[in-house]
């Protein structure tokens, strides 16, 4: 019996051995490869529409996605050097995701002298939703513009104006 009851001795080193082999093979969860199919926004320059005037109705600037300015009503552009410009974004994705963006609701910009402007989001460019046709870690360009609806000099004194729109980029 003495043998039988030092292989049994041997058999449970032998299995402790290998449970404590298994155990210390398990990576922490810290060290796991990041998701390869991410989605990562990057913000290159702000919405803006330059410097201008008003009459005694207001109007509306147009920024279009290709940054090209334009006004409606007796809204008069300004060009003072102050840059106008389309928001970009560079987006880094897989090739091949699709992509759908979402504008956030109109949101009024807080004058510097008083006075709130409404800021309508625009359409991109490309046109959501699109398919993203460069291979990552390239990224892929989307320009937004917006329209800037005024009202009088009355209601809206002369100043800086500013405030955060909201866009949602969805990946399908």
């Amino acid at each position: 019996m003495s043998t039988f009851a030092a292989m049994i001795k041997w058999l449970l080193i032998i299995a402790v051995c290998f449970l404590s082999l298994k155990a210390t093979a398990q990576n922490p969860t810290d060290s796991l490869p990041g998701d390869p199919g991410a989605l990562s926004v990057y913000s290159v320059q702000n919405l803006s529409f330059g410097a201008f005037t008003i009459g005694s109705t207001g109007g509306s600037i147009i920024i279009a996605t290709t940054g090209a300015r334009s006004v409606t009503g007796d809204v008069i552009p300004l060009n003072l050097g102050v840059i106008y410009a389309q928001a970009l974004f560079e987006v880094e994705a897989p090739e091949g995701t699709i992509l759908s963006i979402l504008n956030g609701p109109d949101v009024s910009l807080t004058g510097s002298n008083g006075g709130t402007l409404s800021l309508s989001i625009g359409v991109s460019d490309p046109v959501s939703p699109f398919s993203v046709t460069t291979p990552s870690p390239a990224r892929t360009s989307i320009s937004i513009g917006g329209t800037l609806t005024i009202g009088s000099m009355a209601v809206n004194p002369p100043g800086s104006y500013t405030g955060n729109f909201y866009i949602t980029f969805n990946q399908e």
